[in-house]
C-alpha cells in the first residue's frame, strides 16, 4: 500500500541513487575497482590503500559504502572486501561487452544539463547533442562500446548469410567515435566498414581511433549526414546504434530508404535503439527509457517504442526478421532484410 512513508523511502532511494552514481564512477576513475578485481579472495582496506596509495580512512568509507549498496561483499571475519556476484564484469571489467561503470560518467554528464532546462523552458530552445561539450560526446561513445561488442558477439554472427563470412561490407549509420566500425572491422577479417557520422569531433576521433588499431584500408568514417548517404547496392549489412531516436522525425523516413538503396538484395538492416513504451499504462515498467527521453528532449530527440521502430522499417520496404528487448531492457534490437 502506498503512504506517506513509502513515498518518502522512494524519494530517499532517487536520492541514494544520486549519490551512489558519483561512487561508482569515483571507483571507476580513482582505479579503487581495478585494485579490487586483482584480489579475488578478497583484500582489506589498509591493504588497498597501500596498493593505490591512497588514504585508508578514505579507502575504508568507500568500501563500507559500497557493501552497503551491494556492489561488494565483505567478510565479517577479516573485514575483506571482494566483488559482489556478478559485479566484477560490470565495473571493472572494460574489455567485456557487459561492462557498465562508465555509464556512471555518463549519467552524471547528461545530468548537467539539467542547469540549462530553466531557461529551456521559458525559451522553448533545444541545446542538441553536436552542442555539446567534447567530454560528454566522448563518454556517449564509451558507453556505447559494450552495445558495439555485443552487436558484433552476439548478434551480427547469428544474421542469416553471416556465418562464416569474412569479407562482409557494412555501413553503419551514425558512427559516433566509430566503436561499433572498430569491432565490425575486426570481426570481418576481410571485410569493409565505412562509418557516416554529422559530428565532426566525432569523425575525427574515429578516424584516430581506426588508425590506431591498424585497421586502415579496411575502415573508414566520413562526416556526412545519413540521408545524404549513397552507395547504390554496395553493402550487405546497414546498421543504426542508438541512431534512430535522434534523428530528425522528419527525415527518418529519407534515412531508411537510403540505408535500403545502399543494400545488395538481400542485404540485412540492425536498429539498436531504446525501447519507449508504447502505452502510457507502460511508463513505470521501463523509467531509464522514459527519463533518457526527459532528458534528450532538450536535445530535440524522440524516442520510439519498439512497434514504431517496427513499423518504420516495414514502412521503408524492409521485412522484419526479428525484434527483441534483450534484458536489462535498455535496448531494442530490430533486424530487417531488404526484398
Amino acid at each position: 500500500m502506498t503512504n506517506r512513508t513509502s513515498q518518502m523511502e522512494r524519494l530517499i532511494g532517487y536520492y541514494v541513487g544520486h549519490m551512489a552514481t558519483h561512487l561508482i564512477r569515483l571507483g571507476v576513475d580513482s582505479g579503487l575497482f581495478a585494485g579490487l578485481a586483482a584480489h579475488a579472495e578478497g583484500i582489506g582496506a589498509e591493504a588497498l590503500a597501500e596498493q593505490l596509495g591512497f588514504e585508508a580512512h578514505y579507502v575504508k568509507h568507500f568500501l563500507l559504502s559500497a557493501f552497503a549498496l551491494e556492489l561488494l561483499d565483505r567478510d565479517a571475519d577479516t573485514a575483506q572486501y571482494r566483488f559482489a556476484p556478478h559485479t566484477k564484469v560490470l565495473l571493472a571489467q572494460p574489455e567485456s561487452y557487459k561492462y557498465m561503470g562508465s555509464m556512471a560518467h555518463l549519467y552524471i554528464l547528461a545530468g548537467q544539463d539539467f542547469s540549462r532546462m530553466p531557461e529551456l523552458l521559458r525559451t522553448g530552445g533545444r541545446y542538441t547533442f553536436p552542442q555539446h561539450e567534447e567530454e560528454l560526446i566522448d563518454a556517449v561513445a564509451n558507453a556505447s562500446g559494450g552495445i558495439a561488442q555485443f552487436l558484433t558477439r552476439a548478434i551480427v554472427p547469428r544474421l542469416p548469410g553471416m556465418r562464416g563470412r569474412d569479407d562482409v561490407a557494412i555501413l553503419d549509420l551514425g558512427c559516433g567515435e566509430g566503436s561499433a566500425v572498430i569491432a565490425l572491422a575486426r570481426a570481418f577479417p576481410r571485410g569493409r566498414v565505412t562509418g557516416i557520422d554529422v559530428e565532426p569531433h566525432s569523425v575525427e576521433r574515429a578516424n584516430a581511433r581506426i588508425r590506431a588499431a591498424g585497421l586502415e584500408g579496411r575502415a573508414e568514417v566520413l562526416l556526412g549526414a545519413a540521408e545524404k548517404v549513397d552507395g547504390a547496392g554496395a553493402y550487405d549489412l546497414v546498421t543504426m546504434i542508438q541512431v534512430l531516436h535522434e534523428t530528425d522525425p522528419e527525415v527518418r523516413d529519407t534515412i531508411l530508404a537510403r540505408a535500403r538503396a545502399a543494400l545488395r538484395p538481400g542485404g540485412l538492416l540492425v536498429i539498436v535503439d531504446d525501447p519507449y513504451p508504447h502505452e502510457p499504462s507502460a511508463l513505470r515498467e521501463a523509467p531509464v527509457a522514459v527519463l533518457t527521453q526527459f532528458v534528450e528532449a532538450f536535445w530535440g530527440s524522440v524516442l520510439l517504442s519498439p512497434e514504431d521502430q517496427k513499423q518504420l522499417v516495414e514502412d521503408a520496404g524492409f521485412e522484419i526478421l526479428s525484434q527483441m528487448v534483450p534484458p536489462p531492457g535498455l535496448m531494442c534490437v530490430t533486424v530487417a532484410q531488404r526484398g
